[in-house]
């Protein structure tokens, strides 16, 4: 834990890797309601991490299409894995109250990015674990786990000399 505790403060003193296209930090549209949330003010419900082994339901803002490849959906089924109890118990440090847990979900597509070609308002999705660009050599070659583009974390390129899911 004290590892975790000391990456998180030097990743936040040294900032993110240059290249990264994916909006990092976004855990909550109504933490600024502006950028990231939608601007009918419509309202969804999401679960809230609210501290060691404690979660909640709770009413929050939809978020917005950001990026041209954003693509908003309605979670339908959802179910939790081993990294969603390191979560809930409090062992990644940079999680925050209030952030929206989930990362492993199907539901139906809300709305999409305009660089968005392949889904549509409507179309049922299941969502995998990982966030990936798709078109960096890493995706290229089936290994988006080490996206260049969506995981910016210095701290992880210097200890592991690489990206990391």
């Amino acid at each position: 834990m004290a590892v975790s505790q000391s990456a998180n403060v030097l990743e936040k003193a040294m900032g993110h890797v240059e290249g990264g296209v994916t909006e990092q930090n976004m855990t909550n549209p109504d933490r600024d309601r502006e950028k990231y949330g939608d601007p009918s003010g419509e309202k969804m419900k999401a679960l809230v991490w609210n501290g060691k082994n404690s979660v909640e339901v709770v009413e929050t803002h939809k978020p917005k299409i950001i990026e041209d490849r954003d693509v908003i959906l309605k979670v339908t089924g959802s179910t939790i894995c081993g990294s969603d109890l390191h979560l809930y118990h409090g062992a990644v440090i940079q999680l925050q109250k209030g952030d929206i847990l989930g990362h492993e979900f199907c539901g139906r597509v809300d709305s999409v990015g305009p660089g968005i070609k392949n889904l549509k308002p409507g179309d049922r999705v299941v969502a995998s674990f990982q966030i990936a660009c798709g078109d960096c050599m890493y995706c290229q070659k089936k290994l988006s786990s080490q996206c260049e583009r969506t995981n910016t974390n210095k701290v992880e390129n210097i200890m592991y000399g690489g990206r990391t899911a």
